[in-house]
């Protein structure tokens, strides 16, 4: 029987489809080489992992001789089959904060040694907890296609206001999956609720908040369409990831973004019960969240560091979540996690009934 924490891996799941449809996955590499032994890293695969083996599996390798052996994808059901079998190869595992990371309901998992990670590093909106540590930070943005309008929209409270803002808005409608992007978060903030009364999520009102766009909404299923709806102008703004419209801006298509009420994920990084690298693991996991490497994943894909103290290339700044944190009523997002976890179920059937109206 399935735990509550991996019966509902959608919440972090669409973090997973957001990695896995940057490239492919199923490939094992190795990086580095030398006498510090070896540890096992696994991700998503694609453009995303293919940023962490630049910005820190490499520079780790160089610096420690330790060398560092990759897998991908990640696989929930895999990961707890291996550690019930006693059969755990993996060291280092890319999730999302279902997995476990508070409490360990499934007995997975391996405590984080903060003698050796920086744990005390980590007290921004996203803190190191029990079994596992935020790696990195991405967040589901207000896009906009940029040549829509004379003025640019600032906040969602543009993306309410279609006679300002005339055309159509594109928003993830697959299911409830990653806490329905924050949707409903937005919607109450633009209903007057502020943002630190958000939960427990009043779900009727904040559906009725969208009702008054309805007729305006296109929805979506597969995040790559986002940014394909904004740059033919099928939509003029939608809730796209951050990634996706910085790779669409890098590629001249004229897309642009509002950092406003920004709603920020992270990944965590894990080790399973029973890695047979435990000690290489903590120090790699140290690596990734130390204020002076954490933020070189940053050079190479748009996710920010979970570390306040980090200090990301000036050149990539501007292209990062943790970067463009505004204040007051346009602060960032955080889905909360746990309510989640318990409505999760109920929220996805009436946001289908919601959609059927």
């Amino acid at each position: 029987m399935k735990s509550r924490n991996l019966a509902v891996a959608s919440i972090a799941g669409a973090a997973a489809l957001l990695l896995a449809a940057c490239g492919g996955g199923g490939d094992t590499a190795q990086t580095g080489g030398g006498d510090g032994g070896s540890v096992t890293f696994v991700a998503w695969g694609g453009n995303a992992q293919e940023a962490a083996t630049k910005g820190w599996l490499e520079p780790f390798s160089e610096e420690t001789g330790i060398q560092v052996v990759q897998d991908s994808p990640n696989d929930y059901a895999k990961f707890q089959q291996m550690v019930e079998s006693g059969n755990v190869i993996w060291d280092v595992v890319q999730s999302g904060s279902d997995i476990g990371v508070v409490d360990d309901p499934n007995g997975i998992l391996t405590e984080i040694d903060c003698t050796v990670v920086p744990c005390d590093e980590l007290n921004g909106l996203f803190g190191a907890e029990k079994y596992g540590i935020p790696a990195l930070v991405f967040s589901v943005v207000l896009g906009y296609n940029t040549e829509a309008f004379d003025q640019a929209p600032t906040s969602w409270a543009d993306f309410f206001d279609v006679e300002a803002f005339p055309g159509k808005r594109a928003i993830y409608a697959k299911d409830a999956s990653g806490g329905l992007q924050g949707l409903l978060d937005l919607a109450l903030i633009q209903d007057g609720v502020p943002i630190d009364e958000l939960y427990p999520l009043d779900v009727e009102r904040a559906l009725a908040k969208l009702e008054t766009i309805k007729d305006h909404l296109i929805f979506y299923n597969d995040f790559a369409e986002c940014t394909n709806l904004l740059a033919t102008g099928e939509a003029v703004m939608a809730n796209c990831y951050n990634g996706r419209i910085a790779l669409a801006e890098e590629e001249g298509l004229p897309v642009g973004l509002v950092w406003s009420n920004q709603v920020q994920y992270a990944d965590y990084m894990v080790v399973p019960k029973g890695a047979p690298a435990e000690e290489n693991a903590m120090r790699l996991i140290a690596y990734m969240v130390d204020k002076d490497t954490s933020a070189q994943l940053g050079s190479f894909i748009a996710y920010g560091s979970p570390n306040p103290q980090a200090s990301p290339d000036p050149d990539v700044a501007d292209t990062l979540p943790t970067s463009n944190e505004l204040s007051g009523a346009d602060a960032p997002i955080r889905i909360d996690d746990a309510w989640w976890v318990e409505n999760l179920e109920a929220v996805n059937q009436r946001w289908a009934e919601w959609k059927a109206q």
